[in-house]
């Protein structure tokens, strides 16, 4: 499917640039930490973003990486960065087929995905069938100080709460949710902790109202990706992400936390 070139053009943020950032450097050192050489995203959605690109961060860690449900617009960063021969996709449809159990993958993932699940736990069970190892969530997290001002943004201008239950935007909600449907040894940890607060909400109530009105995304973190190079600001806000502090304190200006926990070995 060709990606349409003649539609209004939303260049994301310098926020989302940094998540995508941060999110890479996370996700090597969990690589590193849990010896993860494939990993699955169920969906490959994008969250007021590009979607299909979220896992760029573990192939360039040198993961093999397959997109469940992937979309053209993002397949092309892949293919222009050169790390679509670590690439594979494949259809919810083609992923159901598959036998019961098909622990093909070292990690099964997704990004903002779970608080809009209406039946959470077939989700949960999904990524359990395709992995043999780890298990991972990363979901906005509800104690930065800009959740807050985001939910009053959708009761002023009376604009539909569309992002899921609230619930799951806590890491400490997710972890239950997760121990209760079979993961054990779980760990969760903040990441994007800029010293800006997360979204307030009114680029996502411009993007409510252009929701039904085509356009494409521009991803200027690939372009980062192709000169080998991230601006100096970039690296300083990082810097001051990885001070050696607990999680807890940093939640109230952390924008994602992720939760990753050990599948249980029910194959007999």
């Amino acid at each position: 499917m060709a990606v349409a070139t003649d539609l209004p053009v939303e260049v994301e943020v310098f926020g989302v640039t940094y998540e995508r950032y941060a999110l890479a450097k996370l996700f090597r050192r969990l690589v590193c930490k849990y010896s993860i050489k494939t990993v699955i995203e169920i969906p490959a959605s994008g969250a007021k973003a590009m979607p299909s690109l979220y896992s760029l961060g573990f192939a360039l860690a040198g993961c093999s990486v397959t997109l469940v449900d992937a979309e053209a617009e993002g397949l092309a960063i892949w293919k222009k960065l050169g790390l679509d021969e670590r690439l594979e996709t494949v259809s919810s449809e083609e992923l159901s087929g598959l036998k019961d159990d098909h622990r093909t993958w070292d990690l099964a993932w997704n990004f903002a995905v779970l608080p809009n699940q209406e039946q959470p736990e077939r989700l949960i069970e999904l990524m359990k069938s395709c992995s043999s190892a780890y298990l991972m969530f990363i979901n906005v997290n509800r104690f930065n100080v800009g959740f807050f001002m985001h939910r009053t943004v959708h009761r002023l201008w009376k604009i539909p709460w569309t992002h899921g239950a609230i619930s799951f935007f806590s890491p400490y909600k997710t972890k239950r949710f997760m121990r209760r449907n079979g993961v054990k040894g779980i760990d969760w940890g903040v990441v994007d902790c800029p010293p800006w607060p997360d979204s307030p909400g009114f680029r996502d109530l411009r993007l409510h109202r252009m929701e039904d009105k085509p356009h494409t995304w521009s991803c200027p973190y690939s372009e980062y990706i192709t000169k080998s190079e991230f601006p100096a600001w970039m690296k300083w806000v990082y810097a001051g992400e990885r001070l050696p502090l607990p999680a807890i304190l940093k939640l109230p200006y952390s924008h994602l936390y992720y939760a990753i926990g050990q599948v249980q070995d029910e194959i007999s």
